[in-house]
């Protein structure tokens, strides 16, 4: 019987290219991110987006914004695999 390799595998499921397995990866994070209630520490009550503390620094910025964990884990996915 032959062996089966990890490309091989990959590439059948369809997630031969870093930028198909960055989008897996960042997809997966981000729905179990908004599972866990993530993105609620991003908004105000009144439902309005708080600025992103790195870009915009304020009394209500937050270092919580529900897509930079996403963006971060495909990112990380991309480069590493």
């Amino acid at each position: 019987m032959e062996e089966i390799t990890t490309p091989e595998v990959l590439s059948h499921v369809g997630l031969a290219s870093p930028y198909s397995r960055a989008f897996v990866v960042a997809t997966g994070v981000g729905v179990l991110a908004y599972g866990m209630g993530f993105p609620g520490q991003s908004f105000t009550e009144d439902g309005e987006m708080k600025p992103f503390a790195l870009l915009n620094p304020g009394p209500h910025a937050t270092y919580a914004h529900f897509l930079a964990l996403p963006i971060a884990a495909g990112a990380f996915a991309f480069v590493f695999t």
